[in-house]
């Protein structure tokens, strides 16, 4: 079995700053606290003994960004997969949570709450994404080995495919088993300042 560690990005917005929706189409650099969170991500690793035999970030800045800074220690490439990289929020982007309640209540609310798509608002459909993470996946499974471990940077909006909808904060990552048939969750939304106590 193939440990994957599904981590989401550092800060984009600093402190003060409102935050808004941000998707495929804004691209962010880390804040310098974002910088943090993916330096406290590449201690944990250390202080677990986990040395990562691959790590992947989807195309955008703030992954690529984390992804490097997680992988500095260990002297290792970057592998970009486009699997990776957020989704398209479409009407939503670059509005505030306020605004796109206001103006889509109803399907924000099921998004937030339930992580149901949001059908003719984003700009891709959730099928096509679960078919390039399953494509992703099964990839990794012919590449790698039993025991070895992954780490993958991705986005809040497509991290929830892997757990039925559930929300992952900035620099925390989930701690997943991909199984010959399916995937086990063992951890979701960590912290790893704090896993690694």
């Amino acid at each position: 079995m193939i440990r994957l560690l599904l981590v989401r990005h550092g800060n984009t917005f600093e402190e003060g700053q409102t935050p808004i929706q941000i998707g495929a189409l804004t691209d962010l650099p880390l804040t310098s606290f974002g910088k943090l969170q993916a330096e406290q991500m590449a201690q944990y690793l250390i202080a677990e003994k986990i040395h990562p035999k691959a790590i992947f970030a989807g195309h955008l800045k703030r992954q690529i960004e984390s992804a490097r800074l997680m992988a500095r220690p260990f002297h290792m490439p970057i592998l970009n997969e486009p699997a990776l990289t957020e989704i398209d929020y479409g009407d939503w982007e670059g509005l505030t949570s306020e605004e796109i309640a206001e103006r889509w209540p109803k399907e924000y609310a099921a998004w937030t709450k339930e992580g149901k798509w949001a059908e003719r608002i984003f700009r891709s459909t959730a099928a096509q994404h679960k078919s390039a993470i399953d494509q992703w996946l099964e990839k990794l499974k012919k590449t790698y080995a039993v025991g070895d471990t992954i780490v993958a940077v991705s986005s809040n909006g497509l991290l929830r495919f892997f757990q039925n909808g559930e929300k992952v904060k900035t620099g925390h990552f989930c701690d997943i088993t991909i199984l010959p048939n399916g995937l086990k969750v063992n951890g979701w939304n960590l912290n790893p300042k704090l896993a690694a106590v």
